[in-house]
């Protein structure tokens, strides 16, 4: 069954090409210093499993796209990664986190005003590519992702005692919903029927619930500790896999249900289930 690094191999051609627009993301823009910014955070490339989302869903729908589909997939990719990447900048100036990725954050390099406003600038950027897409509701999907992760966030850091419910509500707000919205648009952007994009989208919901709680309890977060094991989020494994069972037979579906093995085994590596 294929990993993490399989799932990114199938799709390499187009990942490579989201990396080479984000590292040249700054170039159109005329000031020196800004576009400095902009390379410095994307030099060291993320794991980028949001992009690979995308791909794998539109590829286990239609493997073999039209030129123009190819294109409106890319850059709905490099708007998603920029997303990300936004809330990334935002999450270490909370935290006063000093490093990501193997170097400093943009707050220790540049201070947290210019870091404020590179994350700003990010999802200004993405919402221009996401605009000019054909799928033409791709930008109200992601608002409502963004609204989402802004409100568990703020749930999160106001209260300090939640119940189970409270932290699974959270962390679909934070994250699987962001998920679940990367494979719909990637199904959307090849025109899947509307069958295979719900299965996809609970099938990334799912994924994102699993892919929290894992971080979760390997970080040992007490929201969780408190709430939920590892066995919780096999539970959400198998709902994903079931999401995507009646999906034609293909290496980016076998590489979907990987992406679940893959974060699944990084539990067993790390934590004992309770």
């Amino acid at each position: 069954m294929s990993s993490f690094i399989e799932a990114k191999k199938a799709i390499s051609k187009e990942l490579n090409e989201v990396e080479v627009i984000l590292k040249n993301i700054g170039k159109d823009i005329s000031s020196d210093s800004t576009e400095e910014v902009f390379k410095y955070f994307f030099k060291v490339p993320g794991k980028y499993l949001r992009p690979s989302l995308v791909i794998l869903s539109a590829k286990a729908i239609k493997p073999e796209m039209t030129a123009e589909e190819r294109i409106q997939l890319i850059n709905l990719c490099v708007a998603i990664e920029l997303i990300h990447s936004a809330s990334l900048v935002h999450d270490d100036i909370i935290d006063n986190d000093l490093f990501r990725r193997g170097q400093k954050t943009l707050n220790n390099i540049f201070g947290r005003k210019v870091a404020v406003l590179a994350g700003d600038a990010f999802y200004a950027k993405a919402f221009s590519i996401l605009l000019k897409l054909q799928t033409k509701d791709a930008e109200e999907v992601i608002t409502e992702v963004i609204e989402k992760m802004c409100i568990a966030e703020i749930e999160q850091a106001q209260n300090y005692e939640i119940s189970k419910q409270d932290y699974l509500n959270i962390i679909e707000g934070k994250t699987a919903s962001f998920m679940a919205a990367c494979c719909k648009l990637g199904a959307k952007t090849v025109k899947g029927k509307e069958e295979e994009i719900t299965a996809l989208e609970n099938y990334g919901l799912n994924l994102g619930m699993v892919y929290q709680i894992i971080d979760d309890c390997i970080d040992g977060d007490p929201s969780a500790s408190n709430n939920i094991t590892a066995l919780n989020a096999k539970e959400f494994a198998l709902k994903a896999k079931e999401e995507i069972e009646d999906l034609e037979p293909s290496i980016y579906k076998d590489c979907l249900n990987g992406l679940l093995n893959y974060v699944i085994e990084s539990s067993n590596r790390k934590i004992k289930n309770d």
